[in-house]
């Protein structure tokens, strides 16, 4: 028997055990899919789709052609991918999963990169939004603001080593591409020529794309909200958390941290909701909420394979490495809190500040649109700075000379 008939028996099994525990308890289901369903329409859905929607305008316009060409001399040596990965990592740390994936396989698509080249890039702009580090987990479900920075430093930082440690992966094929600098000017416009769309089109296949795509990761959210009340009604999370702490030769590793643990494996959000609870120092919750952001858990890692399905990367490699992302990140995050934890600034305590979950969670549409628009043009205003200070004399020259 071959390895995908193998894979094929495995699937129906599971599945099988998700239908027969949602027809056994429907209710649960039904509860846990209404709670995905108010964190995507909530949340996800307007802090997520004008970022969808607008990279989609801004790659037809050549914006991505534009910053290629501007970063290309910072891309190139740090991480061995083209100058227009720099769209995809801003972007992707601005707003948070899957925007970079999106974008990289975009890139993939319109031949920007080569298979290689994606392959890094997709492992590199991959990285969670600072809106979701500093404000949802940290503020809401920490009930601690002060750990957003140990979170967020952490995390892009783990990003970067991942992506400086991806320039490793492969062997670059012999390609004719021009790394000379040029005009980002000049190659936004030959671009936006070579698209040839009116600004009428290009926005109605934004909008129609950015939606079909967040509510594809809606199903997700939904999904994986089910799977993860399922496991813990049915008493399987508890039945394993036990059997593999007792496996474990370490008093200090309960079933609790286990459980929470896997939760959080599963799905970010509802992890980091269960280390909070848990009863032990602040500095293992911290590696262990650290670790779950880095990996981006099972549901977000769901939503890139489903959308790097149609290119030719490889998901396998980009998930073995989400998963070496997360050790880093767990790592970074207890140096940093070692070395920083005890200055005044941060004054690190836990707080019971109950119900302040809900209040993000249920927070308004508008109130969250805003803020993420808001990341939006505060990234772009970052990468232009960047731009404009990179080729500050080449500007200044330009000018005298005319």
């Amino acid at each position: 028997m071959n390895r995908n008939n193998i894979s094929t028996f495995v699937y129906s099994i599971i599945f099988c055990l998700i239908v027969v525990c949602i027809i056994a308890y429907p209710s649960e289901a039904f509860s846990a899919a209404s709670d995905g369903l108010k964190l995507w329409f909530n949340v996800v859905c307007p802090a997520l789709l004008p970022f969808f929607i607008c990279v989609e305008i801004l790659i037809g316009l050549g914006i991505v052609s534009f910053f290629g060409s501007a970063f290309k001399p910072l891309m190139r040596p740090v991480f061995k991918v083209p100058g227009e990965g720099s769209f995809g990592f801003f972007m992707s740390m601005s707003s948070g999963y899957p925007v970079g994936a999106k974008i990289t396989a975009k890139l993939r698509q319109e031949m920007l990169c080569t298979p290689i080249e994606g392959q890094r890039l997709l492992s590199l702009c991959s990285t969670s939004g600072p809106l979701f580090i500093i404000g949802a987990v940290a503020a809401g479900i920490m009930n601690n603001p002060a750990l957003g920075f140990f979170l967020a430093v952490s995390h892009y930082l783990s990003a970067v080593t991942i992506g400086f440690l991806m320039r490793y992966y492969g062997k670059d094929k012999a390609n004719n591409r021009n790394d000379r600098i040029s005009n980002p000017i000049a190659d936004m416009l030959n671009y936006r020529q070579k698209d040839g769309r009116t600004i009428g089109v290009l926005m109605g296949d934004a909008v129609k794309n950015g939606v079909n795509l967040i509510l594809m990761i809606g199903g997700f959210i939904i999904f994986f909200s089910v799977i993860t009340s399922m496991l813990k009604i049915s008493g399987f999370l508890s039945f394993f958390s036990i059997m593999l702490s007792k496996a474990i030769p370490f008093d200090t590793v309960t079933p609790d941290i286990i459980s929470s643990f896997l939760i959080g494996f599963m799905e970010v959000t509802n992890g980091a909701k269960a280390c909070s609870a848990l009863q032990v120092p602040l500095i293992y919750k911290t590696i262990m909420v650290s670790f779950m952001i880095g990996f981006g858990g099972l549901s977000v890692n769901a939503q890139v394979m489903s959308i790097v399905a149609e290119t030719d990367l490889k998901f396998g490699i980009y998930f073995i490495f989400k998963i070496v992302q997360g050790i880093i990140a767990a790592l970074y995050s207890f140096i940093l809190f070692a070395w920083f934890s005890n200055l005044q600034v941060f004054n690190l305590y836990e707080t019971a500040n109950a119900g302040m979950w809900d209040t993000v969670t249920n927070s308004s549409w508008i109130n969250v649109f805003i803020e993420s628009s808001i990341n939006m043009l505060f990234i772009f205003a970052f990468m232009l700075v960047v731009f404009i200070i990179k080729n500050k004399k080449r500007l200044l020259h330009q000018s005298l000379s005319r």
